[in-house]
């Protein structure tokens, strides 16, 4: 049975020395980032987890215009390129070490502004939580509680509700509602 904390996740690579980054760089990646950025917890069905759902963090920026994304990708020193249907290009992070040791300690020094600074907080307090050697169900309520203040509550494949019907082995914490986790 796989477990449901993310492997290697206190193994992280050596961290991001954001104080090597310059200020206009780090600014502009960061207002870029505003614009253009997407923090994201992603819940999926896994059978082969203990609780039946693995949740994951990523960020990512898209773009039509690759050279702004190949700037992150140089700058942050992680992360994968990809081309998506649409003509535009995605820089992503998906690895928990990753995005613990060069997404999160970059927007700490280049902060963004107003709900996207909101939505990051709220991503870094998940990133944290998943990074944790052990996840008792108190912090997945807390972590799928988190996703769903994000991004105004948006429309989801895996609703919350569904999520912690299927989640949480203790029959208490199944009955908790959407409305009692905010």
């Amino acid at each position: 049975m796989v477990s449901d904390n993310v492997s290697g996740a206190d193994n992280q690579q050596e961290r991001l020395d954001v104080n090597s980054i310059s200020d206009d760089i780090g600014y502009f990646l960061s207002g870029f980032a505003l614009g253009e950025g997407s923090f994201m917890i992603i819940c999926r069905r896994r059978s082969d987890y203990r609780r039946g759902w693995r949740i994951s963090a990523a960020f990512n920026v898209s773009q039509r215009d690759r050279e702004p994304l190949e700037l992150f990708k140089n700058t942050l020193r992680c992360g994968t390129m990809r081309k998506a249907g649409n003509d535009a290009w995605y820089f992503e992070v998906n690895s928990l070490p990753e995005i613990c040791s060069c997404v999160i300690p970059f927007f700490d020094k280049f902060p963004l502004v107003g709900q996207k600074a909101q939505e990051f907080e709220r991503f870094k307090q998940v990133a944290n939580l998943l990074a944790k050697p052990q996840l008792d169900d108190n912090d997945y309520l807390l972590a799928l509680s988190l996703r769903h203040q994000m991004n105004s509550g948006g429309k989801r494949k895996n609703s919350t509700a569904r999520i912690l019907r299927d989640y949480t082995p203790n029959s208490d914490t199944r009955q908790i509602s959407t409305s009692e986790m905010i």
